[in-house]
């Protein structure tokens, strides 16, 4: 497999690095005019691409960890922000967790300095650097076409694990897995060449059932293993054999992935990369792990260790996985399996009961209750309710949320809808710096959202938004807005089942033959048919309300959407939050691709915390959200720690007795939300409000 071409551009002094695939990107500013050549230099560590260049001082203006590495690749330090290392002779390998993964071949003497804001390397004169770049996200690249059959199918997904690039440990971070080859349904079963699974010593037997087939597919393709009709267990030549139960098979499933995925990141801390991970203290007297010996294992005797170990031995120290998908269990939900499996999202068949009229309108507003007298979106015109496509209950999953991939509209669930995916991986991505937003208000008593999200999409600092403001759109205006290029398209206004409220009647999306807008919120009752028809034009996500919201409701969930939207919060991520604000949030979903994101995210990780005032310091709790950037097995550190340790994303972190003035320097740099004082604020609001602003800044 292959990933697109990294752009690297020179303007003058200023290198721009660009990833098409992630829309991410960032500069590297030289003390001299600089002019990279392709090179065929061989690193010691994976890259798509490399280049030379030369200058006396480099700054790479992006917030990153560095590693020290020598010419072999072996770590030599980690340095994390506000840290200096210097060296002497010798070729060195610099590995930059920006933006874009990035590797800087140096030779010495140099100096390295890391802040929260960039990186700066330097040399005493003038020395040549080899810069090499990979990107963190990659795109299908093969198609294997099955049968309706379960055997076949059951083929196809053992051949979804050639996407991982190595079996070892290291296989846990997300750069380490290429995205599986796609599936799609036809007359017989073929596998390209091209797709070439390692050689495994695991394998899974199961009924060939779609109930049994699809849990199975996310640990499947993670243990790369292959899959044998046979009472249910998991069978590894020369180790051992595990059952698997019958009853909870989904649920184990998803144990599985879980605990094979988590203890492959404590694995890989004793590896290429060295890490003292907070869960590290607590499990070493629980599991008696010699963690170097394990480290080089094979994948087979690895794993049978992992296996060994009960699962509620290590379930309190599991990171919160981010979703659960549920798929009806016919022929159909194959293809949805490989964008489920590239987020190690575990899998469940369900067949939940269709719910339509006045019982689905029920099931929806019996969560709050109705008040008279006060100014809603509705609009005269037939509500989601009154339409033919059933409503249906999905579970409360353990996880996160819980995705739906049926036709039926999901209650309590974001709604995937394939076309969107499949969009997303056919289209470019935003490769430039400037990144469009139309903001349409179709209701005069309505403007204050709008006025509110034109001022937080133009507030970013080291990315241009391009953002068009409109006001009462006829229909003919509106369908114009929709059929020009745009990254994201925010409407306030009503909504029915029929379209978009506008002065001279309702736009619909289904009368476009293209919509060119690549995600959405429609902030507006009753806004889903709209939303879903605007996938099926041309779009690939969105959010859309099942029902009625009230305008202050909606104004506060709108704003909050939009706030985390700018500063590169996914569509899935940003609902969670911003259902918060508000007894009515549970009105709002995802429909298309909910793990679509906006813009870059300006600390790369999707974060955020909570802060309670104690007589002895702050007690600061920290959550972080996997995203498409950074997903499962991800690492972060929270400066407000003080102490070095790493998290592995989706882990919660608190720290009681955290000071004034650590707590100002970490929500200085961090534009993460925070909820303080029963709200939700943001940092620099914050340290204004609680410390003002120091003279002459």
């Amino acid at each position: 497999m292959t990933d697109t071409a990294i752009s690297i551009q020179a303007d003058g002094s200023t290198l721009r690095i660009a990833d098409p695939v992630t829309g991410e990107q960032y500069a590297i500013h030289a003390d001299q005019p600089v002019t990279p050549t392709p090179s065929n230099d061989d690193l010691a560590v994976p890259v798509s691409q490399t280049v030379r260049l030369e200058a006396e001082k480099l700054i790479i203006d992006a917030s990153a960890w560095v590693r020290l590495r020598d010419e072999d690749g072996i770590n030599i330090r980690t340095l994390r922000f506000n840290n200096t290392i210097s060296r002497e002779d010798g070729k060195w390998l610099l590995e930059l967790a920006g933006p874009v993964k990035s590797y800087a071949q140096v030779y010495g003497p140099f100096t390295v300095t890391t802040t929260p804001d960039n990186v700066t390397i330097e040399w005493e004169m003038s020395s040549e650097t080899v810069l090499g770049v990979r990107s963190y996200r990659r795109h299908p690249t093969e198609t294997i076409t099955t049968t309706c059959e379960p055997v076949d199918i059951a083929t196809a997904i053992s051949h979804l694990s050639a996407g991982l690039e190595t079996l070892s440990s290291e296989r846990s971070f997300q750069t380490l897995r290429n995205h599986p080859p796609d599936i799609e349904i036809g007359d017989e079963l073929q596998i390209p060449d091209s797709v070439s699974r390692h050689d495994s010593l695991i394998t899974l037997s199961l009924p060939f059932q779609y109930e049994y087939l699809y849990p199975a597919a996310p640990v499947a393709y993670y243990l790369n293993a292959t899959l044998a009709e046979g009472d249910p267990a998991i069978h590894i030549d020369g180790y051992g054999t595990w059952d698997l139960p019958r009853g909870q098979f989904a649920e184990r499933c998803a144990e599985l992935l879980k605990q094979c995925v988590f203890l492959d990141c404590l694995t890989r801390s004793d590896g290429l990369y060295p890490t003292t991970l907070e869960a590290e203290a607590v499990l070493d007297e629980r599991l008696g792990f010699d963690w170097t010996n394990l480290y080089d294992e094979s994948l087979a005797e690895r794993t049978a260790h992992y296996l060994d170990i009960e699962y509620a031995t290590i379930a309190d120290e599991v990171p919160e996985w981010p979703a659960r998908g549920y798929v009806p269990p016919t022929a159909d939900s194959t293809s949805i399996l490989p964008h489920l499996i590239d987020q190690l999202i575990p899998v469940e068949t369900c067949c939940p009961d269709p719910i339509q009229g006045a019982d689905a309108r029920d099931a929806a507003l019996g969560q709050f209750v109705q008040t008279g007298n006060v100014l809603d979106r509705a609009a005269v015109g037939q509500s989601t309710f009154n339409q033919e496509t059933p409503f249906t209950e999905i579970p409360d999953p353990p996880e996160q949320e819980a995705l739906w991939t049926g036709d039926e509209i999901p209650f309590g669930a974001n709604h995937l809808l394939e076309t969107g995916i499949r969009r997303y991986h056919a289209a470019d991505q935003p490769s430039e710096s400037e990144i469009s937003v139309t903001l349409v208000c179709n209701e005069g008593e309505m403007q204050n959202e709008i006025k509110r999200a034109e001022a937080i999409y133009g507030s970013r600092e080291k990315l241009q938004l391009n953002v068009d403001v409109y006001q009462n759109l006829t229909t003919n205006q509106l369908a114009e807005r929709l059929r020009e290029p745009s990254d994201l398209f925010h409407f306030v206004g009503h909504a029915s089942i029929e379209g978009l409220h506008c002065p001279d009647g309702i736009f619909s999306p289904r009368t476009l033959n293209s919509v060119r807008s690549r995600a959405f919120v429609l902030n507006a009752c009753s806004s889903y048919v709209p939303g879903r028809d605007l996938v099926k034009r041309g779009a690939i996500g969105g959010v859309v309300t099942l029902s009625d919201v009230t305008e202050e409701a909606a104004t506060q969930v709108g704003v909050m959407t939009a706030n985390l939207l700018s500063i590169g919060f996914s569509l899935r991520n940003a609902l969670l939050i911003a259902r918060t604000r508000s007894v009515t949030g549970g009105q709002y979903m995802c429909v298309g691709m909910d793990s679509l994101w906006l813009t870059p995210n300006e600390s790369s990780m999707n974060s955020s915390i909570r802060l309670n005032k104690k007589e002895t310091g702050w007690r600061v709790e920290a959550e972080t959200y996997p995203s498409l950037h950074f997903g499962v097995g991800s690492l972060i550190t929270h400066n407000f720690t003080q102490d070095g340790t790493t998290s592995i994303v989706g882990k919660s972190i608190t720290r009681d007795e955290v000071s004034d003035a650590v707590l100002r320097d970490y929500l200085t740099v961090e534009s993460s939300p925070v909820w303080y004082d029963g709200e939700w604020t943001w940092g620099d609001e914050l340290v204004e409000r609680l410390w003002g602003t120091d003279d002459g800044e």
